[in-house]
């Protein structure tokens, strides 16, 4: 269902937060566009990566985009081992590494460049859409501000995740 991850960096978590809060008044306001969840992800002061979210829960319609900034978060902070908080439990390493390169199509190179944005304090807003509603997502999130980066996301590595993270309870 969802094939799309729409990532757009602003300056700040605050930039971010506003522009998550309109991208839900746009949604809201277009009949069109359903997207569920939008996820924000920053580094706080410690210099530790969170993730939170905006939105409806996904959980009947598999893996959401929780579950997306949690293993981003998880791969950029380097624990590869075991991913907790976001998606309010432990999904354990195997799946995170593949999920990230090869589920969202994420490189070395696309991490490294978001973990730098994230280490200037600058935070990505993310969400997960059909591939009808990706162009339409890109154009409001840039218009709010946002440098845009999509992702062609793999339908079987979002199921494959969604079961590891139920089978380990979260």
């Amino acid at each position: 269902m969802y094939k799309q991850l729409v990532l757009a960096i602003f300056p700040n978590e605050t930039a971010a937060d506003r522009a998550a809060g309109e991208l839900k008044g746009w949604e809201k306001a277009n009949e069109e566009i359903k997207r569920g969840a939008i996820g924000v992800l920053v580094k706080d002061n410690d210099g530790k990566i969170k993730a939170h979210k905006l939105g409806t829960r996904e959980t009947t319609r598999g893996a959401g985009v929780g579950l997306v900034l949690g293993i981003i978060a998880t791969v950029l902070s380097g624990g590869l081992a075991l991913l907790a908080g976001v998606v309010g439990g432990i999904i354990v390493g195997g799946i995170v590494g593949s999920f990230v390169h090869r589920g969202l199509g994420m490189s070395d190179e696309d991490l490294r460049l978001l973990g730098e944005h994230l280490d200037a304090g600058r935070a990505a807003v993310a969400v997960l859409v059909p591939d009808n509603e990706a162009a339409a997502t890109s154009a409001e999130l840039k218009k709010l501000g946002g440098d845009i980066t999509t992702y062609q996301v793999s339908e079987e590595a979002l199921q494959q995740a969604a079961e590891a993270a139920k089978g380990a309870g979260a």
